[in-house]
């Protein structure tokens, strides 16, 4: 169950997800992934609109490292961290609407 809900929300930022390495990262809390695919359109969205590049468009986007800290056993008392390590953005610049 726990690596079904991962899955369903780690799946709308990575794409071609390993539910194996999901299934067992998540009992023990600690999820690291290697060389992840993301997805460039929402990644992008949320990254250039940030630093003022809204007029760009990503090609590709993918981490050597994704890596996920669930405190199973404080969830109310300690943050769940997620770190990225290497973030490969491929942007170009997008055309004026007519």
């Amino acid at each position: 169950m726990i690596s079904g809900v991962l899955e369903d929300w780690l799946g709308e930022y990575i794409l071609n997800i390993s539910k194996e390495n999901l299934k067992v990262g998540a009992i023990r809390g600690k999820i690291k992934l290697e060389n992840v695919e993301l997805d460039g359109d929402l990644i992008g969205s949320h990254v250039l609109g940030a630093v003022g590049l809204s007029g760009f468009g990503v090609l590709s986007c993918w981490a050597r490292s994704l890596r996920i800290s669930i405190p199973w056993g404080s969830l109310e008392k300690s943050p769940t961290k997620l770190q990225i390590h290497g973030l490969h953005l491929i942007c170009v610049p997008l055309l004026p609407s007519p």
